[in-house]
């Protein structure tokens, strides 16, 4: 039995086996919930708390950053197959893709430098999907995870790494498990379409005793539109942009325990490592694999800890080398421990370190990237201070270290507004960096590319002015931003092999209008 299969049997065993105290499929917990949400007001569904700009929950408004959010029924009612159709609908986001990942780009404020998806970070409940050797293929989760499985998704504009770390550069996305029931509950969704469509998930939720869970199951697979061009030797061809998948995500809670894992087995066209159609396969898969366990605990009132251990791992198969030729399965482990204070009425206080563990292995064949064994680390504090009713402060700052010899400082400041009931202003400056990966530091070998371990980080500096109205059917915001970007890593065609420097700069000034009625 091959590992696809092992996943997709392994998935669907979870799901039912999770299922089997459901005696029957009511539907009323959900069309109660759907009815409830039906009877709220913009202005109370604008007040649903989110927890991505802060690591704690807080309104939308008052969060530290220039934030939307997209809710389950939102999802159902554009009928969203992926994240990407997701994305795609907010304000200031554009997805892309290329030759070499067709579906890999999540552009945030106009932000793309390369195939790699670098400068965005996503969060299964506010712990990082993100792997050190390639550094930014997120395309397995933009195309693969069960949207049934979600609650919500909260999407930051701008830095979020004074919390979050590397990559959380011009754009976040937090995906939110769906809430458990107190009532069993199963869903079973097939559909099918054009160019070979077809998508089949399985969902189960519920309470045996104390332990809570919720977990989906997805098999999704499409034939796709065709896809042509003419390659760097001048030679035209066309395949169809083919992509399958299986895919599951469980979220459980047991007391002041969680788990979280999300894991998938996916295959999608691509042209090749470089735009030729002599390539013989035309096939790029990965398998991914992500847990995280945490547990939080009450030191005293007003003070509790959280602890997180998150680990990520991916192997990749590449078109038209050898199983293991690239070298750049990745296993990465994360341990952070958070401290939520509220020593004043009016101030809150937000400490955490965390230390990661990251390496590379063979999966067999001719390796093409240096063995790596990296330990980054970094420590955070962040705080607000509400001045008044209608003025509440921001503040915060990251220490990191990359694991390549380098330290620095990321911060951010801000001022948030609410002098009339419906209007608000927000006063945002923050920074972000994104850290050098494996294939840009450690590869050797090929004669098209060699790394530089000398290469720094990239960063960003971000200014946001938001004017933002609310009342009971309409809200909207239009917001200005400001980007400055140092220490873009960019090619060096300079020596040969070519190989990386960091030497670029970038700005990006926009406006952003979003409404709803």
């Amino acid at each position: 039995m091959n590992s696809r299969a092992f996943l997709m049997i392994l998935t669907i065993g979870i799901v039912l086996f999770l299922s089997l105290p459901v005696l029957s499929l009511p539907a009323s917990a959900e069309n109660e919930r759907e009815s409830d949400l039906m009877d709220m007001s913009l202005e109370q569904l604008m007040d649903v708390e989110i927890s991505v700009a802060s690591k704690k929950n807080e309104s939308l408004y008052e969060a530290p950053g220039i934030v939307n959010t997209v809710s389950a029924q939102d999802i159902e009612l554009f009928g969203d197959r992926n994240l990407l159709q997701l994305m795609q609908r907010q304000p200031s986001v554009y997805t892309r893709g290329s030759y070499m990942y067709p579906h890999n780009l999540a552009s945030f404020r106009g932000d793309m430098p390369t195939h790699l998806d670098l400068h965005t970070l996503i969060l299964l409940n506010g712990r990082p999907i993100r792997e050190s050797g390639f550094g930014g293929t997120n395309f397995p989760v933009y195309l693969a995870f069960p949207l049934e499985g979600l609650d919500s998704v909260e999407l930051i504009r701008g830095p979020g790494s004074a919390l979050y770390g590397t990559n959380a550069f011009t754009g976040i996305v937090n995906l939110k498990s769906r809430s458990i029931p107190e009532q069993h509950d199963m869903q079973v969704s097939v559909k099918g379409g054009s160019y070979g469509y077809y998508d089949t998930t399985l969902s189960t939720d519920g309470r045996q005793g104390t332990l809570g869970y919720s977990t989906t199951g997805r098999i999704y697979g499409q034939d796709g539109y065709t896809y042509g061009l003419t390659d760097g030797l001048g030679a035209y061809n066309q395949r169809n942009d083919r992509q399958r998948s299986v895919s599951g995500t469980t979220h459980l809670e047991y007391g002041r325990f969680s788990l979280d894992m999300f894991a998938v087995d996916i295959e999608a066209f691509h042209v090749g490592v470089l735009p030729f159609w002599s390539v013989p396969d035309h096939t790029f898969g990965i398998k991914k694999f992500f847990g995280n366990a945490g547990y939080r605990l009450a030191l005293r009132e007003h003070m509790d800890l959280e602890l997180n251990l998150t680990y990520n791992l991916q192997e990749n198969r590449f078109a038209g080398f050898p199983t293991g030729r690239v070298g750049l399965n990745s296993s990465d482990l994360l341990a952070e421990a958070t401290l939520f204070m509220d020593p004043l009425d009016n101030l809150s206080l937000i400490l955490g370190y965390l230390w990661e563990y990251q390496m590379n292995y063979q999966g067999g064949g001719e390796a093409t990237v240096a063995e790596y064994d990296l330990h980054p680390q970094s420590a955070y504090i962040q705080g607000d201070y509400r001045v008044s009713d209608a003025v509440k402060l921001i503040a915060g700052t990251q220490w990191n270290e990359s694991g390549h010899g380098f330290s620095d400082f990321v911060s951010r400041t801000g001022m948030i507004i609410q002098t009339a009931r419906h209007w608000g202003v927000k006063l945002l400056r923050g920074e972000a960096f994104r850290a050098p990966f494996a294939l840009e530091t450690d590869v050797y070998d090929l004669p098209v590319l060699v790394g530089n371990s000398a290469l720094k980080p990239e960063t960003i500096t971000t200014y946001d002015a938001q004017l933002f109205y609310q009342n009971e059917k309409t809200s909207a915001a239009i917001t200005y931003f400001h980007n400055a970007i140092q220490n873009l890593i960019i090619p060096d065609t300079s020596v040969s092999p070519p190989s990386f420097k960091n030497g670029g700069e970038q700005t990006f000034d926009g406006v952003e209008l979003e409404a709803k009625h």
